[in-house]
Order: structure tokens, then sequence, then C-alpha cells
């Protein structure tokens, strides 16, 4: 709103106000903390959008249950504003204050604490409410407290302001909804009995109004009696320059402390309270009180109308509002100008109201905007009878529990940005558990036979509350043979179509599942971490699929058999670790099979050079992102790392950086790197952090790289990370300038801001040199006779036509252009490799698998003269050879 973009900018003329008393007071109608007040109420003008808007109806396009007694709904209003059609989307939360299973209560900061502020999605959930919405406005110069009064659990957490026209809603033991104007009357009573006002409690500065009480535009703390509990939850206590504070802490109604003039360094204490006060106050202080004294607090809340007589100390939860808006069914005036809160423009809205029959509250905020007359009939067609307005603007926040699960989300997942407030208003079940009433399964649809699937479930009960995992009672079946279940956890074993139903207390959910075969994949490609192999490295392996009707999916590691050719390795789940490279072997294979269906990926052997370790006297500096703190080191002795070896820490603290955060590990003159290196590796003992880690690389033309070696930080040893230079397209030479740990804007609070992870041997790996033999087969068509690299040799079973197509004897072939042929008997399979291609064909049948691709051919391979022939056109295609066809000899080359 308005009001709020004055404040947050920092524009207010209130920081400029501190030398002469006569000019602030003069400024009070430009500053007034939170919203600009009127002396008088402010009758509103109907504008004529507002009396279209009046005549055009509310739909409701969804409700959900949140708890027993407690429902959201949602809401879409199409109505003309200037003519001009517009679509507005709110939402409500209507709670049952007759029903005993559900609360209405506020919610005050982090940790039940001011001056801390959170957003209203952490606050429910830190709470455990099941919905909450913002609250109360607060001057966003200042410690982050209410303007308005609070109570939370039946206990007064921040007392009325003396200002003109602010409503606040309360309700009663009975639970009865009230919302009306409330002042507050307190004094200290002195050992001697002498007294002084207070001023009231957890407030910070302001300027008073025309009340009848104070002088019009004098600043709160100046000559102010304040009290301060365990609720306002820092050192600091509304020290804005004005006045000097003198702070008298009291224990059990006992003085303990006097600091005249000065700052008790501390939070007030959970058995006593902290007192501000200055000028006469202090004056008051100083005749009248003294360490070891017996005072006494005595204060009360009440209804500025002194005909309202309500009982207010027995008050269960209040929550200070702005202007009413509807009063006995009927849009309200004003009781405040409301130009300062936007009043005539579309911004985001919250509010807060009840119904005629007291039964219900009304928790609403509007997404996209109304004026205050607007949201004045929307809560007329929503069915408040009386409801007041609550901070809006860049404040407006609806946090609900989805059913089944535990924490809330936001209504409007559209808020770019959840903006820390004072204190909200939260919805609380007080339900008992019940029965499983629905239940969701989560899983995968699509599984690979000999894949474990472990389906997780998500329930609510009877009274709409969630069902923990762990005490869902689940009995599982499945309508076809394709697989066991063993707890939550089904494992295929056939490939197939099924369905997976499960059973808890009064609720049934099935789901469908295909179990993929090797006949039913299309495509299997593989994919390693890293594009070069390196000994005592660990990759990541990926299994893609797409079968033949389009699924796509991963297929798990232990649904596949693997084979390692050129190096030894071992499998643990999707990690493969490079124990040794066979010697002079200068690339290794991966094969991956599943179910009949196989796929590879060659990965070239590297040479790694470390270019630093480390021992010397090369020392990084610390640098970072504006407000991170932090420091680079070396260090010995750590676990994983041989004795006397040292390594690199980087300690690192996002906590009050904004954004994307980094902390950097900056290599004054960089570390020059030689040649053109295939890949970049460092061994990183993590933090569980979850935090990215990454280097920067600068080549020769000046452009920098920042290259990514993880986007999850979830070890806490010693692991080596790796990444892909070749796509980076460097300048050559390049120079490494930087290690670093970043956390990115998006997801910030999911990760941790404060940690320290360690570097040891950067190294860079570059390509064996290899020589390739490049050979030319020429063959005749129904000749034996052919020339290998021009050598003449003779074949056992000659080339033939065959439906149009040229037969080749293919283990010849293969072997004479460098490639690798196996046989598999049993099958009647034949196995081609050479380079990183690897070939599947079959005896007298057409389906063949080429490089993870299942291909139909125009013919099968057949057997002649106990000799495999294999149509040549797949296997050339397929392994990249050139074919060069003479008509008039009706000979092929190949090369």
């Amino acid at each position: 709103m308005e009001r709020d973009r004055e404040i947050r900018r920092g524009d207010s003329p209130l920081l400029q106000l501190k030398s002469n008393k006569k000019k602030r007071r003069k400024g009070l109608a430009a500053v007034l903390l939170a919203a600009s007040i009127a002396v008088q109420p402010w009758i509103a003008p109907v504008p004529v959008h507002a009396a279209s808007a009046a005549e055009s109806p509310v739909t409701m396009t969804a409700q959900e249950p949140l708890t027993y007694g407690a429902i959201l709904k949602k809401y879409e209003w199409n109505f003309e504003r200037n003519k001009k059609p517009v679509t507005v989307k709110a939402n409500v939360v209507e709670v049952d204050l007759k029903n005993p299973y559900v609360k209405l209560d506020t919610i005050a900061g982090t940790g039940g604490q001011y001056t801390k502020k959170q957003n209203v999605r952490k606050m429910a959930n830190e709470t455990g409410a099941v919905a909450a919405i913002n609250g109360d406005f607060f001057n966003t110069q200042a410690e982050g407290v209410p303007m308005g009064p609070q109570i939370s659990g039946g206990k007064l957490l921040a007392t009325p302001p003396y200002l003109v026209g602010w409503y606040s809603f309360a309700l009663t033991k009975e639970n009865k909804p009230v919302i009306d104007m409330f002042t507050f009357q307190g004094k200290i009573v002195a050992k001697d009995g002498t007294s002084y006002p207070l001023g009231g409690i957890n407030k910070t500065y302001y300027w008073y109004e025309n009340d009848g009480i104070h002088e019009e535009g004098a600043h709160s703390m100046i000559d102010g009696l304040y009290m301060y509990t365990n609720t306002w939850g820092q050192v600091n206590r509304s020290n804005d320059g004005v006045t000097v504070p003198t702070e008298i802490l009291v224990k059990n109604g006992i003085v303990q402390q006097i600091l005249r003039p000065g700052v008790l360094e501390m939070v007030a204490p959970a058995d006593g309270y902290i007192l501000r006060a200055s000028g006469k106050a202090d004056e008051f202080v100083a005749q009248h009180l003294k360490v070891g004294d017996k005072i006494t607090a005595d204060y009360k809340v009440s209804a500025q109308n002194p005909a309202m007589q309500y009982d207010t100390a027995n008050f269960k939860t209040m929550i200070g509002g702005h202007t009413i808006l509807v009063d006995e069914g009927q849009p309200a005036a004003f009781s405040h100008e409301v130009n300062g809160v936007s009043g005539y423009s579309p911004v985001a809205r919250s509010a807060i109201g009840f119904s005629k029959d007291e039964q219900y509250a009304y928790l609403i905020t509007v997404d996209s905007g109304m004026t205050l007359a607007e949201l004045q009939q929307f809560m007329l067609k929503a069915g408040v009878w009386k409801g007041i307005n609550l901070d809006g603007g860049g404040s407006t926040q609806m946090a609900t529990r989805p059913l089944g699960e535990f924490q809330t989300a936001l209504v409007s997942a559209d808020i770019g940005y959840e903006r820390p407030v004072v204190n909200g208003v939260g919805v609380y079940s007080l339900s008992p558990k019940g029965q499983v009433r629905d239940i969701q399964i989560q899983g995968a649809t699509a599984l690979f036979v000999g894949q474990k699937a472990t389906y997780s479930l998500k329930a609510y009960d009877d009274y709409f509350n969630p069902v923990a995992a762990d005490q869902i009672p689940a009995s599982w079946s499945t309508t076809q043979p394709l697989g066991s279940f063993a707890g939550n956890t089904f494992t295929a074993s056939a490939p197939g179509k099924t369905q997976l139903t499960v059973v808890s207390d009064k609720a049934t959910k099935s789901i469908d599942v295909e179990v993929i075969g090797g006949k039913d994949v299309a495509s299997l490609k593989l994919n390693a971490s890293s594009t070069s192999l390196l000994a005592n490295s660990v990759y990541t392996l990926t299994a893609n699929v797409t079968s033949k009707s389009g699924a796509k999916g991963t297929i798990p590691a232990e649904a596949m058999q693997f084979e390692f050719i050129g190096f030894k390795g071992r499998m643990e789940g999707s990690r493969l670790t490079i124990d040794s490279i066979d010697k002079d072997a200068t690339e290794g294979r991966i094969i991956a099979r599943y179910d009949g269906f196989s796929t590879m990926v060659t990965l070239p052997v590297v040479d790694s050079r470390i270019v630093e370790a480390f021992e010397t006297l090369m020392q990084p500096t610390f640098t970072s992102t504006p407000g991170v703190t932090g420091n680079v080191y070396k260090v010995s002795g750590v676990e994983g790392l041989a004795a006397g070896s040292k390594a690199l820490g980087l300690q690192y603290d996002f906590s009050q950086g904004t954004g994307t955060t980094a902390a950097y590990a900056s290599f004054s003159d960089g570390l020059k790197i030689d040649g053109q290196p295939e890949s970049f590796s460092v061994k990183v003992k993590g933090d569980n952090s979850r935090n990215w880690v990454r280097a920067e690389i600068k080549d020769s033309a000046g452009k920098v790289q920042l290259i990514s070696l993880t986007e999850l930080t979830n070890w806490s040893d010693w692991k080596t990370l790796s990444a892909d230079l070749k796509k980076y397209n460097f300048a050559y030479p390049i120079t490494l300038t930087r290690l670093y740990v970043a956390n990115p804007e998006n997801g910030h609070d999911e990760r941790e801001l404060k940690g320290q992870i360690m570097f040891d041997d950067i190294a860079f790996q570059y390509k064996k040199s290899t020589s390739q033999t490049k050979n030319a087969v020429k063959l005749t068509i129904d000749q034996k006779s052919l020339t290998v690299n021009g050598k003449p040799l003779v074949l056992d079973q000659a080339p033939v036509i065959y439906n149009g197509n040229t037969l080749v004897p293919v283990r010849f072939v293969v072997e004479a252009m460098g490639g690798q042929l196996t046989w598999v008997d049993g099958e009647r399979k034949v196995i081609i490799m050479k380079d990183n291609h690897l070939l599947e064909l079959w005896l007298d049948k057409t389906e063949l698998i080429a490089d993870g691709e299942a291909i139909t051919a125009e013919v099968p391979p057949l057997l002649m003269t106990e000799r495999t022939m294999v149509p040549l056109r797949v296997i050339s295609e397929n392994m990249g050879w050139k074919v060069t066809w003479d008509e008039k000899t009706r000979s092929v080359t190949l090369e």
C-alpha cells in the first residue's frame, strides 16, 4: 500500500525531524508511522465504480476444508471499474467460532517475540496453524512491532496506541467476536505511593493525535514511561534519538537495576519487565524509585467508548487493525483518512470480520487489488456483518495447509516476495485424532522390471487433519501379478499394466502403473556425470528411457546390469566408483542392459594434473557478495587426508546478505592452466548445507565463466567434484580465479546460512593422445575375393543381394574395420562395438538395437554356410562408416 511504500523507501521526514520539536510536530501528518491519520472520521465518497461493483455478483470458484470448523473459500469477482471490466480474486478463511475443535488466535513475530519479523507462512508453520493471514500495521523504520494492541492466548502482548479511528478485532472468553476502538490506562506505583502514568506496553515511538488527552503531534516517548516485556525481543527499546532513555529492570515486582541514563543490554526476563523513562518520567524515577523497592504496575485495556463495558482482562485474542469497513451489514464511513493506505487505488488488501449471528469469523485477502470501497462490497457479499481493514499492499499474505499436508503454503503462489511482518492471525485445530477419511498415493506410474518403488501416502482424518505417514494403516493389493509388496514398496517382476490399490480405514485409493519391459523400450540413453574417465573418481550414472508408447522415465541402477570395459569399477546405487584403469587403455566403456535392451557410453581416459594442493605458501583471500562474512584459511590434520597434508577451508555466514549470496576463495593472480584440459576436478569436504559449490575461470580473451560443481552439497566427508570444460568454448589458455560457495536467492532459506567447506587437490584432466587406424575394405557382390587396405584376401562366404539389400559376413567386415564382435549363442545375437558405437542384432529378426535406439531393418541377419550375414546398410549407418557403391563392378568400399 502507498503508506508502506513511503515508509519502506526510507523517504519519511521522520529522520530529519530530530533537532526542532516544533518542526517535528508540523511533520506529523506526513510521517505517521504506518498510516496517515486524520483527526476527524473520514466520510468516504462512493465512486461510481463502487456502485457498479455492488451490483455485480461474486462467484465462489473453489472451497476446501482446512480443519474441522475452518474452510478456505476462493472467490472471483467480475465487475466494472472506471467503465473497464476487471477480474479480482479473493480468498476467505471462514472459521466457525462455535465449533469447539477450532481456535482463532494471534501470532507474534518469530518465537512469540516482536522485533523478529517473519513472513506469514513461516509464522503459521512455526506455531502449527492450519491457516494464517498478516495482521497489524507497523513502522518499518522502527524495530518491527505492531501499531495496535495484541492479545495472544489470553496474554496481553501490546497495548493500543493513543490514536484516533484505529479499530481492533477481539474474541471474548466465550468466543464472542468484538470489533471496537480500544484505549489503555496504566500507571507505575512507587513504594512511597506516588505514581506515574504508563504510556503503554511494548510500544515503539509514534506521534499523538488530538485524542483529548495528549498534545497533538507530540512524540510519544517525550516524558513517557513505557513497559517492555519478554515479548520485545531486542535490546533497543524505541530509541530513535529524540529522547534520552533511562531503563529500570524489574523482576517479580522488585527493582533490580536502574541505568540513568542508559540502555540495559538485555531482553526483559520472563518473570519481569524493563521500564523505559524519559523527561518527566525520568525525574519520577530519580525521585521515587531505587534498587530493592517493590513497585506495582497497574494497567488495563478498555473500549474508547465508556458505554461499552468489555471484560478485556479475559479476552482470548486481539489484533490491531485500521479503519472500520463494514458495520451492521453496511459499508461504514471510514474512521480516518485513507489516502495513506491507497484507499482509492486497487491494491492488495487484508481484512477481518464476523457474521451477523457472530458464529463465523472471516479472514480475507485480495490478491490482485481492490479499493477500500470495493473491499467493503466484497466483504458484504462474503457474509461479513462487521469488519475492519488490516495491513495490506506488500504485507498481504494468506497461508493455508492443504489437505494431507503438515506445512502451510501460500494460497496465492504468484506472490514473488513474502514480506516479513510483525504479527498475524492464525487458525488452529483442537480436534482429537480421527480415522483416515481420504488418502492420496504418490509414486512412480512407470516402473521397470526389477525396480523397487516406494509409494508415499498422504492422508487426512475425519477432522480434516493430516495423518503422519507412519500412522497410516495401509493394506496394498495389485490387480495383475506383475510384482509384490513389502510394506509400501512394490517390486516389479514382469512387464505389463496393473492397478495398485491401498485401503486405510474408510479410505481406498488406486493408481495405474505400467511395468515397462525391454521390448517396450524405444530409446535408452546412459549419461555419466563426467565426460572423461579418471581413476579413483566417483561418477553418477543416469539411464533415461523412452518407451514405444512415448512414456519417459529414468531406469534405476538396481534394475540394470552393468559391464565395464577398459577399467575396473563398482556400482553402489547410481554411483560408479572407478577403482583402476587397465594398462594402455585409452577409453572406457560402460554398458548398461535392461531386460535385454542395451546401451553404452564411452569415456576417454585422461591424465590428471594437480595444479594446487595447498601445501605451499600460496594463500587465497576471502571475498564475498554484500553482507556476507567469512574467512579463508589453511588447515592440516583433517580427517580423510594424509597425515600432515593441508587443505583450504572456506567459512561463510550468509545470514546478513540479501538475494543471491556467495563466499569466495579468491586466487589473487589466478592459477594459470596449461594446454587445453578436457575437465576440471577438486576434492571438497562438504557441510550438508545444500548450498552450491562453483568455480570461476577466465580465458585468454577475458571472458569469465562460472563452472557449476554441485547444486546440492549434501555430504560431510570428502568427495571429488568435476566439471566438463569442453562445453564452455574457452579461448585457451585459461586461469582459475575463484572457488566459492553460493546460495541462490530462489530457495535461499531452504539452505544453511552458515557453514564451512574445504578444498584440496585442484586438478585438470587432459585427453590421452591416440592414433586411430583407418581401414578401407572393398568387397564385390557374389565374389569371395576382397581387399583390405589394398591387400587381397579370400572369404568363405561372398556378399550377396537379398530382397534388395546387400548382406555381408559380419565378423570379417567388423574386424577388418577395427571393431570387436561377440556372438551370444544362447540368444543367437551378434554384438558389435567400435569407438562409441554399440550394435546388437538377432538372427532372423528385423528388430535391432543401435546405440540405445530400437530400430527395424528391412531384412534380418541370416545364417549362410555357417556364416552370419547382416544388412550392410544397417551396420554402416550405425557404425559411422562411409560406403561407396560401384554399379559397374558391383563392388562396395567401406571406409
